[in-house]
């Protein structure tokens, strides 16, 4: 047996500070529950229109006004000056979730007016992250006029100065890190210096939708069909890159999020509802359907092949178009879990060899598909909470995907590593890069070294904050209700938390070798839990006294609603 097999971190239960005056006075002006009042006091709301706002989202009353996003008014003029001109445009964009949304809102606007677009995606494989070259290049042969990045550009300053020496003009609509400003025309990114718009938090599938706001404005005269358009039928496109980038999900977000939803429920874009088919989505869209289950297959695209056909399906007018590349991304998607799986059980077969967890993880594979290692880091990085490195071969050189732990700064790790890279990037929580030579046990040792020291001071071990203590009692249909005004759930809103003490362990049984079912009571009554990709638990034994943070909800079974418990951590109870 590997020494590290049964190495299983359990996480600690910690009760966040209970503000219950606060939440007296929340439950009394705002009509909610008293455990709705309880979560959002301890969330640290108060009695104003933040939390109006948050209960209430509205298009009307709840966003920042367009003009306060800098340069966003000079980003709408440039392109209603290419328009008068008759000059085509070329749209640039990422190969993940926000960027494709955002590309494809701009795109289908642009569609819908006549205006002569074209959308360039890189390959992952082949030309990496960001604007290249080639896409000025294949832009100057083409004759567009404009050239809008959308969620890269603020640290691609060849390119953009290569576009300029073509006479190219160009906007970069971004929301990561802006040291300085890039030699673009227009630079709209609330990261720059004297923005700040909207707390800096929206990501660029948001930042897209407000610069329909602005073109709407600006292209009345030129285009007068621009009335006619609804922007919030492209709130679908921007919902799905607001969830799936993982920005915090308070604010404008909670808005463009909602309302998105609705928008995502009865959207008329026929790739959303071929997507909707593959993944079996016949209700309301909720918030978990974009997060397991549409920016999967879109991410899918651009891990297994081309983020391209994400363009033509989101813009497509073709039923039948949109059907073949739903069905397509959704076995690219099976592909992927595959060989995520395979890569993954593979590097914890490695970790569990050493004698030791390392401090810092790195494992590695000339054969470790480079589009699913970031996954793969993630998910090792979860397992034995370290900071992980997954590296895989790319074109004859090894490109690696890291990713963090809670008091870790990634990119500060890997700017003390630098000297090991071609190039690097990202932020706190995640980062890449290429090796400058393929000595990865070199990597290793250093990464190591680099986490131990900077770990000093991080308890390492994880822990949950539960939101309130409630009764076994109160978890009830009518509570999974209540919960539901706090969707939808995501960074900064996490799906509530609830603790619930003094618990019997009636029965415990294992499902598939990995996730645990469990039978607790109060002495009263009875409910079902789960611990999902949990096959064991040292606290987890019939008759056991523990206490629990779980999220209820809702199990329909052959018409009957009842509650169930998805715990998310357990420990022995202090009054066993």
């Amino acid at each position: 047996m590997n020494k590290n097999a049964d190495l299983i971190f359990h996480k600690r239960i910690k009760l966040l500070p209970q503000n219950l005056e606060v939440a007296r006075e929340i439950e009394q002006k705002h009509g909610v529950s008293s455990v709705i009042s309880k979560i959002l006091a301890a969330r640290n709301y108060q009695c104003d229109q933040v939390l109006a706002d948050y209960l209430n989202p509205t298009l009307q009353n709840s966003l920042p006004n367009p003009d306060q996003l800098k340069n966003l008014t000079a980003a709408g003029e440039l392109i209603c000056e290419i328009v008068k001109k008759n000059q085509s445009i070329a749209i640039c964009c990422d190969f993940d979730v926000d960027g494709l949304t955002g590309a494809s809102q701009v795109k289908a606007f642009f569609d819908e007016l006549n205006i002569s677009s074209e959308v360039f995606v890189p390959d992952r494989f082949k030309e990496g992250y960001g604007l290249n070259q080639k896409m000025i290049e294949d832009s100057k042969a083409a004759g567009h006029g404009l050239i809008i990045c959308i969620d890269y550009g603020t640290t691609n300053i060849k390119e953009l100065e290569l576009a300029r020496a073509y006479g190219i003009k160009t906007i970069v609509v971004d929301h990561h890190h802006a040291s300085q400003n890039p030699p673009a025309d227009v630079f709209v990114n609330p990261e720059q210096a004297g923005c700040g718009f909207a707390g800096k938090v929206l990501c660029s599938a948001g930042l897209a939708w407000y610069l329909l706001i602005i073109l709407k404005k600006s292209l009345i005269l030129v285009k007068p069909k621009v009335k006619e358009i609804d922007l919030r039928e492209y709130l679908d496109l921007a919902s799905l890159g607001t969830i799936c980038d993982m920005v915090p999900l308070t604010g404008v977000n909670r808005v463009i999020a909602q309302k998105g939803l609705e928008q995502l429920t009865d959207s008329k874009r026929l790739g959303i509802q071929a997507l909707k088919k593959v993944i079996g989505i016949k209700g309301p869209v909720q918030g978990h359907h974009v997060g397991f289950g549409f920016g999967p297959r879109i991410n899918a695209a651009g891990r297994m092949m081309s983020g391209q056909m994400i363009i033509k399906l989101l813009t497509t007018k073709q039923e039948e178009e949109a059907k073949k590349i739903a069905t397509r991304l959704d076995k690219l998607n099976q592909d992927r879990q595959e060989v995520e799986a395979k890569i993954k059980e593979r590097a914890k077969q490695l970790i569990n060899q050493s004698a030791t967890i390392p401090h810092g993880l790195t494992v590695w594979g000339d054969n470790y598909h480079t589009g699913v290692i970031g996954i793969v880091a993630q998910r090792l990085a979860e397992s034995f909470y370290r900071p992980a490195i997954v590296m895989g071969k790319d074109q004859g050189k090894l490109k690696g995907s890291v990713r963090g732990i809670p008091g870790f700064s990634v990119v500060g790790a890997l700017a003390e590593l630098s000297s090991f890279f071609d190039k690097f990037g990202g932020h706190t929580g995640a980062g890449g890069f290429t090796l400058k030579e393929n000595n990865p046990e070199e990597l290793a040792i250093a990464f190591d070294q680099v986490c131990k020291k900077n770990l000093e001071t991080v308890e390492l071990v994880p822990s949950i904050k539960a939101d309130t203590i409630v009764d076994f009692s109160e978890l009830d249909l009518k509570l999974c209700e209540d919960l539901k005004s706090l969707a939808p759930f995501g960074m900064a809103n996490p799906g509530a938390q609830l603790m619930i003490q003094n618990l019997r362990v009636r029965d415990i049984s294992l499902l598939k070798n990995n996730h645990l079912k469990v039978t607790l009571t109060d002495g009263k009554k009875y409910l079902t839990g789960f611990l999902w990709q949990t096959a064991r638990h040292p606290a987890l034994f019939p008759g056991a006294a523990v206490e629990i943070v779980c999220k209820p909800e809702v199990n329909e079974f052959n018409g009957n609603l009842s509650v169930q418990l998805n715990i998310q951590a357990c420990q022995s109870s202090p009054n066993k």
